[in-house]
């Protein structure tokens, strides 16, 4: 929640700062969510833009033979430099930082009504279950292409982003009351350092995150 508050009250206040003195609004869409973000212009060449963007889904996963019920939690920001190579061209190359709240989070659900713990099946009983947390890290770095936001006649215009964001993802592997008083303590411990490695082994390949944003602009 304070990671939250940060990531809005930072970038809210760079868009409340940029729409001030702006010179185009977009509304966005795409991988991150829905967005809306301001743009200024340096000088023909340069610009500075800032968005928002939010989504949550429900999509479950598979961790070490078990299946989880998650929550996909998306709320980010960026604040970004555009270079505009090519005269008369929208085109541009973008750098930045993003400020995240990125987060998956679920559940484990039996199978069967069984859990594959270790390599061993075992019963599961009401109020028992593991839950497997990833967040990427509050503030990454970014590096893209786009077209549009740049100087040009007043009114609508196309905006799109395509780039990548790095962060190396933090993994986090929790049991209940109920399942930690059934395994015991060795194997309680035994299952969270098994689970989280397996947990981490799954994030990694995802420290590189994709993104693509496509949206409207409005140059006053």
């Amino acid at each position: 929640m304070k990671t939250t508050i940060k990531v809005i009250w930072v970038v809210g206040t760079a868009i409340s700062t940029e729409t001030l003195h702006a010179q185009e609004i977009f509304i966005q869409g795409g991988t991150l969510g829905i967005g809306v973000g301001a743009a200024l212009s340096i000088n023909s060449g340069f610009g500075v833009h800032a968005d928002f963007n939010a989504i949550k889904l429900s999509h479950d996963f598979t961790v070490g033979g078990n299946r989880y019920e998650d929550n996909l939690r998306l709320r980010q920001g960026g604040l970004y430099g555009d270079f505009f190579p090519w005269a008369n061209s929208g085109f541009r190359i973008t750098a930045g930082v993003r400020i995240t709240d990125n987060e998956v989070s679920g559940n484990s659900v039996p199978t069967n009504g069984v859990y594959v713990f270790n390599g061993v099946a075992s019963p599961a009983f009401p109020g028992e279950y593991a839950t497997a947390t990833v967040k990427y890290p509050p503030v990454m770095p970014y590096l893209g292409v786009g077209y549009g936001l740049r100087p040009a006649s007043k009114g609508f215009g196309l905006v799109v982003d395509l780039g990548v964001a790095y962060g190396i993802p933090r993994s986090y592997y929790t049991l209940s009351p109920a399942l930690s008083q059934a395994a015991g303590p060795a194997m309680s411990q035994q299952i969270i350092n098994t689970g989280l490695q397996q947990l981490r082994d799954k994030a990694s390949p995802f420290r590189w995150y994709p993104t693509l944003q496509i949206g409207i602009s409005y140059r006053f």
